[in-house]
């Protein structure tokens, strides 16, 4: 009787089983399906509409309505054909300042022996902390018609408005991401080419230019092509401080906001897509070629420095470290006076912030990056997950769309959503849902690679020991899989929330009425004149986002820790 017992019980079992694996199967094509359908709807679905109003007569898709006239007017207008121009210039001029102020920082930083590295990678990293207008309002605040230098101290009429304050501006802000490249780079190159060199007899001019140079040229080229896109897409810099110099981000805002000429601005949103996929293609390309110039026994031993090299590299990083930290003290002063630069008495009233938003908008900026991390960081993971262990049919469809958001510029991206999804049965539209979906599309791409990257360093044995074990795939994600990634999820958390707390171009079309964020209220209050407001807001947010790294870097360190005693104990 027992044992008919125990053989049902048996039989019951792989009932189960079986119903779960046949489940099983059904689980990684959903998910990688789901994953097409997301990015296909929220991603090429706004693409095909601009698309659409641009070629064709009111975006009715039909031949007899196909027609060039919007590119005919923009291309014949000088006024709006001055913007292409001006946006190329602007972004070549950019890219090369940034590429070579930040290769001979990072390489101060890999290949010598000056003293307060980290202090200098923390202080280069800085800008990441705080919305791209940050770095306009300052320049501004010291250069403008009233600045503190140019107005009070030097007593000139010469002011940075125009080209000059975008382009210093737009250095500023690609300083850090121009840096990981190059820091990456110039750390993974084996130096004891360099010392070969010299012993060989070489002079260090000579190294430089024959071996230190070409040894980097991948990463010099990826890193001026990620600035060149990052500068000819950026929204926030331009807008507050290029005055009637107008560039492509600009005059699509102009075009849409001002003139509410929806097809004429789909058509500059075409146009600025060309040399933005150009970019991210050439990156692309040269980021795949840079593996081939990395050496895995790279020797990270770097010899004593000549005391007048180190001076030298030393006086550099802290001119361009003084420089940054000039950048946020502007800003944050100019927040707390109470008449900048007339009266320096201290006051809260900036803070007051008599726009629509205020705090309210804080808030919402704050709770809307909380559900962007969150669901940016789950869904990359699963969809890394997906295609890194399980190898679906359609992997490499998935993975070309999930790299795409980042050749798409925000503002292009924004313009879509409301011309796609300005419809009463889009539920989303006009609330804060429609700014998650975007921040967690637009930046998809590098949440998607860092996971990537993450699970090729899991051992694929520790999966397969789960499956033999009768762990299906989400019981082995959830017990197996996430919290070996609790690090790469809480840092891809870091970035969305980042993102989301700090970004302008995505989101500047999808404010309304009722949905207010921080970043844009920045650019409504210094357009309405309260300069010292927008200081406010900008403050705010640096603390709101240096407050959330701190606690995000205490988990990290108590997850640490955590696995420690668990070694330990094993």
């Amino acid at each position: 009787m027992q044992a008919n017992k125990r053989q049902k019980s048996a039989v019951e079992n792989y009932t189960v089983s079986s119903r779960r694996l046949e489940f099983d199967k059904f689980i990684v094509p959903t998910v990688t399906i789901f994953i097409l359908v997301m990015l296909g709807f929220f991603m090429l679905f706004p693409l095909w509409t601009i698309f659409k109003l641009s070629f064709f007569k009111e975006g009715e898709l039909a031949l007899a309505n196909f027609t060039l006239a919007n590119f005919k007017q923009y291309f014949t207008t000088a006024y709006t054909l001055r913007s292409l121009w001006h946006s190329l210039y602007i972004s070549a001029a950019t890219t090369g300042i940034v590429t070579v102020l930040i290769f001979f920082f990072a390489y101060a930083l890999t290949r010598t022996t000056i003293k307060n590295k980290l202090f200098f990678r923390n202080i280069i990293m800085m800008p990441l902390v705080a919305p791209s207008i940050v770095q306009a309002l300052a320049l501004i605040y010291l250069f403008g018609r009233n600045g503190l230098l140019t107005s009070h101290f030097f007593h000139t009429d010469w002011n940075i408005y125009g080209a000059t304050g975008i382009i210093v501006s737009e250095v500023l802000y690609c300083l850090p991401h121009a840096f990981v490249i190059l820091f990456t780079t110039l750390s993974a190159v084996d130096i004891r080419l360099d010392e070969a060199a010299e012993s060989l007899g070489a002079s260090p001019w000579k190294v430089f230019t024959r071996i230190t140079l070409p040894s980097a040229k991948y990463g010099l080229l990826s890193a001026a092509a990620l600035t060149f896109n990052l500068t000819i897409t950026d929204f926030g810099n331009p807008v507050v401080i290029g005055g009637n110099y107008s560039v492509l981000a600009t005059e699509i805002y102009a075009q849409v906001t001002n003139l509410y000429r929806f097809d004429l601005g789909a058509t500059i949103s075409i146009i600025l897509l060309v040399p933005s996929l150009s970019a991210f293609m050439l990156n692309y390309y040269i980021s795949r070629k840079s593996f081939s110039m990395i050496s895995g026994s790279a020797r990270p031993f770097i010899p004593p420095t000549r005391p007048l090299k180190k001076l030298l590299y030393s006086s550099y990083c802290y001119v361009i470290a003084f420089a940054i930290l000039a950048i946020f003290a502007t800003v944050i002063l100019g927040s707390f006076v109470k008449t900048w630069p007339y009266d320096w008495s201290l006051t809260l009233e900036h803070y007051k912030f008599p726009s629509i938003g205020g705090y309210s908008a804080l808030w919402t900026s704050f709770w809307v990056a909380l559900l962007v991390g969150v669901i940016g960081s789950m869904l990359t993971l699963v969809a890394a997950y997906a295609m890194e262990t399980r190898k679906p049919f359609l992997k490499q469809v998935v993975y070309f769309f999930s790299v795409m958001p980042a050749a798409i510029p925000g503002l292009v991206m924004g313009l879509g959503y409301i011309l796609a999804f300005n419809k009463p049965y889009y539920w989303f539209y006009g609330t804060p849902w429609i700014v998650v979906i975007n921040i967690v599309i637009c930046d998809f791409t590098l949440g998607i690679l860092s996971s990537v990257t993450n699970l090729k360093n899991i051992d694929p044995s520790i999966e397969e020991a789960s499956i033999s074990l009768g762990g299906d795939t989400v019981s082995t994600f959830f017990r197996i899989i996430f919290p070996l990634s609790r690090v790469s999820f809480i840092q891809n958390f870091t970035y969305f929330f980042m993102r989301s707390m700090t970004t302008i171009s995505a989101v500047i079309f999808l404010v309304s009425a009722s949905v207010h964020l921080a970043a844009i209220e920045i650019i409504m209050l210094d357009n309405d004149g309260w300069t010292a407001s927008a200081n406010a807001m900008c403050t705010c947010i640096i603390v709101i986002v240096l407050f959330m790294l701190g606690i995000l870097h205490l988990v990290n360190k108590w997850i640490g820790n955590t696995s420690g005693e668990k070694k330990a104990a094993n």
